[in-house]
């Protein structure tokens, strides 16, 4: 298993990456089929996922999107309670909509750095901060009107080998939005001997969610997993400096194989269902918003510590 410092960090990369509030996500850093690791300095990520082409509902038009992740965590030992993660993310998010759609734009990036400090209270506590910068935008978009930023604050309490328990608590201002302040509760339950529940925070390929799933070690190094979670993605748009977001909530199932003791293969299949796309002025009044109906989105992620 990871230590607690790992496990904690992840937990905020993710949180980090949709925005707080609702939205809030995280990947799963504690995997109960990993190979027991020896400490590693650095972590790397990769992930893609493409959600199929899918109707507007009570509108014409249609689309499809292509999504891309890349990951690099890097920790500082200060001393043996006292560390610092710091995070690095990318996305890159591909749209494609048909030309009858009121929703027209294309490449959007996110970028994120979170530098995390943790500090290991006992055997049991473990405490964490971190200031949030991030930029979300559609390429084009103007950068100074794409940045977002906050910090946030948690523990994660390690009840028993088969328990662990944690709160984030965040504070991030949004794109032509009211900033928000998000309590995120964090449960890790082996219930019976094979069997994990995971609530708060979940991993699905390149994106993160908010959520929960159940997971089942199938062999030593192999897990299946079921769940669902909620993403949200909001954005500078090029076009009159507009905003849009993207909001979807996949009940997904996924398997993770650690082909290494150091590196995991995660492939997942899903259905994205209450999708709805948003677009607003460049003040943050709806212009229009459409649900779209349910539609298949799979990939996966590739995961390296050394």
């Amino acid at each position: 298993m990871k230590g607690p410092f790992q496990t904690i960090g992840m937990l905020v990369m993710v949180m980090c990456m949709n925005a707080l509030a609702v939205p809030a996500t995280a990947q799963v850093a504690v995997v109960p089929v990993e190979p027991k690791l020896e400490p590693k300095p650095f972590d790397l990520m990769f992930g893609y996922g493409y959600q199929a082409n899918t109707d507007l509902k009570k509108s014409s038009g249609d689309f499809h999107r292509n999504s891309w992740m890349g990951s690099f965590h890097a920790q500082i030992d200060f001393s043996d309670k006292f560390k610092l993660n710091n995070i690095l993310r990318y996305e890159y998010h591909n749209y494609n909509f048909s030309n009858s759609s009121r929703f027209q734009w294309d490449n959007v990036h996110r970028f994120v750095y979170a530098p995390v400090f943790l500090w290991r209270a006992d055997e049991r506590w473990t405490i964490m901060g971190a200031p949030v910068l991030q930029w979300t935008g559609e390429s084009g978009a103007k950068i100074s009107d794409s940045f977002t930023g906050g910090g946030l604050v948690g523990f994660n309490y390690t009840a028993s080998p088969d328990l662990s328990l944690g709160l984030l608590v965040g504070a991030l201002s949004q794109i032509e939005d009211d900033a928000v302040l998000a309590p995120i509760p964090l449960v890790r339950w082996q219930f019976v001997q094979g069997w994990t529940l995971r609530m708060g925070l979940s991993r699905l390929g390149p994106t993160n969610g908010l959520g929960g799933e159940v997971g089942w070690k199938l062999a030593k190094t192999v897990e299946l997993a079921g769940g669902l979670q909620f993403q949200r993605r909001r954005f500078r748009l090029d076009k009159r400096d507009q905003v849009a977001q993207e909001t979807l909530v996949p009940v997904f199932g996924k398997m993770t194989w650690w082909i290494t003791p150091q590196g995991s293969l995660e492939l997942f299949a899903s259905v994205a269902t209450n999708g709805n796309l948003r677009l607003e002025n460049k003040n943050g009044k709806k212009i229009t918003d459409k649900d779209y109906d349910n539609t298949a989105y799979f990939g996966g992620q590739l995961h390296f510590i050394f």
